[in-house]
């Protein structure tokens, strides 16, 4: 393959993965201004005020359940240590809004808590008699959810400091804590902004959670505008509004991971550890447990004893056709996805060319774009599609497997990239003297080499397109259901015990593929 069919095959690969977003950002050219002043009047004032403090609130409580366990995690020897190394991953199995629904039915007036109360302290039951369907308890709930994306990022930087630093402040006479604040935290600052800028893009993208609790941010502003109101213009603009300010954040993660760059040994000398006493051991197995407790084994027990009730007749039949939907959706997907990322990065490989940097950075935006936007986006353009060749694709299978390539491309390239770069140069040199085309060289040299890699590549996409609502619900075709939208649909419609056998499936299958991903990934780094 020459250099110009390389960059061609770049080139469309780009096309292929900015078309929608393209599409979506021209779209806004012939809005009535009418549309943008009754945003400016009504809405985005409160749209935009409820979208920063859950994203605030959420930061705060993510960086108490993430950082703080992947800090004694690292650094201390205890018992239970490893298992909780596992468990404290397995809360990104629940869907963030499952853990809403879940919490919303446990604490309830009829929930499991205030009934227990009601029977055995009435008079703090009446104190807790309160509405929990409140910004701050969502904030709460889903930091519950998304603080492993914290606590993976800063669980690697933390134990691949290496003991030189620890040794370093233990001779200097820091305490633990004083070199948790003053060496470990500023050395692994890009780790936990990457982190945090993953939560931020989770609670932006965020649909279910907060259409239950009727918090009016700009992505339950999208589907009121494009459901309700069947107002596809305003809610392009929404969207369009949205994309900016996810452009800012990823603009901004770029540059703060671009000014921390160190260069430290990993695991370097005699892994030592601080030492344990009894007060802190009591302290670092609360710090463990609080978010393995709530953000995992109290929603998976609710669930259970709901599915367990035979009052309910649950549907197995259903339940068993809508995780085939599920997982045809997510391996096919995911398949491309690994497909086209391996394509990307071995042309790069070959030809060097400055354009894969800026693919990129294309590719990684369209992981940072909400669900709701992408879906947007895919609607104008196969609605222009449409006017142009009459065919109307909104609606099929098949957009729906190309919204969800699109949005989670960049999950599944950042883990080939990192891999393929680690690989020397003279591999190259050594097969070409073997006299191995290019086909031989991908297939027999770079993945198996790579395998690792794609294997996680290929988990964490499925994980995500598996739990995805938003994109779902807005391109889905009809009469198709996932476990997914059949969990919202139930919840919305106030069923959420009904629901309970659906959100268990997600959450079983996610499980599942957390810990063969948290296995993989121990194979690969080191992280004792």
């Amino acid at each position: 393959m020459g250099l110009k069919k390389k960059l061609v095959v770049l080139l469309l690969i780009t096309l292929f993965l900015t078309t929608p977003t393209v599409s979506l950002l021209f779209s806004i050219s012939g809005v009535d201004f009418d549309n943008f002043n009754y945003l400016w009047d009504y809405l985005l004032i409160d749209y935009s005020l409820n979208t920063i403090k859950l994203v605030l609130m959420t930061i705060f409580f993510s960086l108490i359940f993430g950082v703080l366990p992947a800090w004694f995690i690292s650094t201390t020897d205890f018992k239970l240590r490893k298992v909780y190394d596992l468990l404290l991953y397995l809360p990104l199995a629940i869907p963030t809004y499952i853990m809403a629904y879940t919490y919303s039915d446990i604490v309830s007036y009829t929930g499991p808590v205030q009934t227990f109360f009601r029977d055995y302290s009435p008079k703090f039951a009446e104190i807790i008699n309160i509405d929990y369907l409140q910004i701050e308890f969502l904030s709460i709930l889903l930091s519950l959810s998304l603080y492993p994306y914290l606590y993976t990022t800063c669980r690697i930087s933390f134990s691949r400091i290496g003991t030189s630093y620890i040794n370093l402040s233990k001779t200097l006479g820091l305490s633990e804590f004083s070199t948790f604040l003053k060496i470990v935290i500023p050395i692994s600052r890009a780790a936990i902004f990457s982190g945090l800028f993953l939560i931020v893009m989770e609670v932006l993208n965020e649909y279910g959670a907060v259409n239950y609790f009727g918090v009016n941010t700009y992505t339950s502003g999208i589907f009121r505008a494009w459901g309700p109101m069947v107002d596809i213009k305003t809610a392009s603009l929404l969207a369009v509004f949205l994309f900016i300010i996810v452009a800012l954040f990823f603009i901004l993660e770029r540059y703060v991971n671009s000014n921390y760059k160190f260069n430290y040994a990993i695991n370097s000398g005699l892994r030592t550890y601080f030492p344990t006493s009894t007060i802190k051991f009591v302290i670092l197995n609360i710090v463990c447990l609080v978010p393995i407790v709530f953000g995992f084994l109290v929603p998976l027990f609710h669930m259970l004893k709901n599915i367990f009730n035979k009052s309910l007749n649950h549907d197995l039949f259903d339940v068993l056709n809508l995780t085939g939907n599920t997982v045809i959706v997510a391996l096919i997907a995911s398949f491309f996805i690994i497909l086209f990322s391996v394509m990307i990065q071995f042309i790069n490989r070959l030809s060097k060319s400055r354009l894969n940097k800026v693919l990129g950075d294309v590719v990684s935006l369209s992981y940072a774009m909400p669900g709701a936007v992408v879906g947007i986006a895919f609607i104008i353009l196969f609605t222009v599609f449409a006017d142009f060749f009459d065919i109307l694709m909104v609606g099929s299978f098949l957009v729906l497997i190309y919204a969800y390539v699109v949005r989670y491309m960049a999950v599944g390239i950042s883990p080939i990239k990192s891999s393929f770069e680690k690989q020397p140069e003279s591999t190259d040199l050594a097969a070409q003297s073997l006299g191995l085309n290019k086909m031989n060289l991908l297939n027999k040299i770079y993945i198996p080499i790579n395998r690792p890699a794609i294997i996680i590549a290929f988990l964490l996409c499925f994980i995500d397109i598996m739990k995805d609502l938003p994109l779902t619900l807005i391109l889905r075709p009809f009469n198709f259901d996932t476990l997914a939208t059949q969990t919202y649909e139930f919840a919305v419609e106030e069923m959420l015990a009904r629901s309970s056998l659906y959100s268990f499936a997600i959450v079983f299958l996610g499980t599942v593929m957390l810990i063969i991903l948290k296995n993989t990934l121990n194979k690969g780094i080191d992280v004792s």
